[in-house]
């Protein structure tokens, strides 16, 4: 699969939804013509299957209109949805990465006093997690850095990032912290995102990880 592509696992959601306001009378033939292209048409008529790749572009534009017309142009709509997805991935049991979450808790903060060993022990649990991407996406090229604004934390750094939306980047915003959430629940917003460039998002820590085991 060359094309930019999206696991059907996560594309399935958005053709659910969309199909649940077409039946609901929420979204116009007009609209519909108009805003989506004939290969997502086409799609809209498939049964989805959770390990097949689809074009990315398609879930781009069905995203977008979703946002418009059910979310109000939010951008909380758009990370509630990422939440979404992590819940109906942790509940399906189909990624061993996300299995480790319900141990991770017993992890945090595990190093004691030595900060360098926290943070690179933090880093290397958080790769497991971030594996994930290239099990739903076949574009960008994630990475688990350090953060040269807070020396007490990481970021995710997603490069060669053009494929992904904003509204993609406030969906993966949301699915990491129902996943730090499913860790401990203090932790629902530990990550905020930006893009700094058109082909780099960072997703960035709000809170030091010496700090992640206080409630």
């Amino acid at each position: 699969m060359t094309e930019p592509s999206i696991k059907g696992s996560i594309f399935k959601g958005v053709i659910d939804d969309f199909v649940r306001l077409q039946r609901e009378g929420r979204i116009s033939q007009e609209e519909v013509d108009a805003r989506l292209a004939t290969e997502d048409l086409a799609l809209l008529e498939c049964e989805i299957t959770a390990s097949a790749w689809y074009p990315i572009e398609s879930y781009g534009r069905l995203m977008d209109l979703l946002g418009e017309i059910e979310g109000g142009g939010k951008d909380a709509y758009f990370v509630e949805r990422g939440r979404g997805s992590a819940r109906r991935l942790l509940e399906s049991g189909l990624y061993q990465q996300l299995s480790f979450l319900s141990r991770w808790d017993n992890t945090l903060g595990s190093a004691g006093s030595d900060l360098s060993a926290e943070i690179a022990d933090y880093a290397r649990n958080l790769r497991m997690v971030t594996s994930l991407a290239s099990a739903i996406y076949n574009v960008g090229k994630w990475a688990v850095e350090p953060d040269t604004e807070h020396p007490g934390r990481v970021c995710i750094a997603v490069r060669e990032a053009h494929a992904y939306t904003d509204p993609m980047r406030l969906a993966i915003e949301g699915f990491l912290n129902e996943c730090a959430r499913a860790a401990r629940d203090h932790l629902a917003h530990l990550h905020i995102s930006e893009r700094p460039a058109p082909d780099l998002m960072l997703f960035r820590m709000t809170r030091d990880i010496t700090d992640l085991n206080l409630g």
